[in-house]
């Protein structure tokens, strides 16, 4: 096992800091586009139906989907960790704001969900930078459905 310098150590972190952030803005803004749409077409005449936690959860399975085709394919570690933020923060953000209600129920389901992402990445032998990028969910998924009074 090769060991690896601070310097190349920062610069994956920064990128996949950096490229995580850019495909979670993007997801976002997908989710709003589909949100928007489905607002839009099929509930103009009374927005306060527009079914936001169905959306929300299928959107997530759909990312989540995506993800797990990704793996499949021969694309780089570095990248595949980097988009693992987008559908393990919106799976996460999903879980927490469908139990908005039960906070404690709430904090353990998102628990649950890193619990088996980190088992699947060490079952699977992936590098170190898989672990980051949960991390980095864990975070935005709290900034994002942190609770505000």
């Amino acid at each position: 096992m090769k060991k690896e310098n601070v310097l190349s150590i920062i610069l994956k972190m920064a990128s996949i800091g950096a490229g995580g952030i850019f495909v979670l803005a993007a997801t976002y803004m997908g989710y709003f586009a589909i949100y928007m749409f489905v607002e839009t077409v099929f509930f103009s005449d009374n927005i306060g139906n527009t079914p936001a936690e169905a959306i929300r959860i299928s959107y997530s399975v759909f990312l989540l989907f995506m993800y797990l085709v990704l793996l499949r394919t021969e694309a780089p570690e570095l990248l595949k960790a980097a988009l693992l933020i987008a559908p393990l923060t919106m799976l996460m953000v999903a879980a927490i704001l469908g139990l908005y209600l039960k906070p404690l129920l709430s904090v353990l389901a998102a628990g649950a969900i890193v619990a088996v992402c980190a088992f699947l990445m060490h079952r699977f032998k992936k590098p170190w930078i898989y672990y980051f990028s949960i991390g980095m969910s864990v975070l935005f998924s709290m900034a994002y459905a942190w609770p505000r009074e």
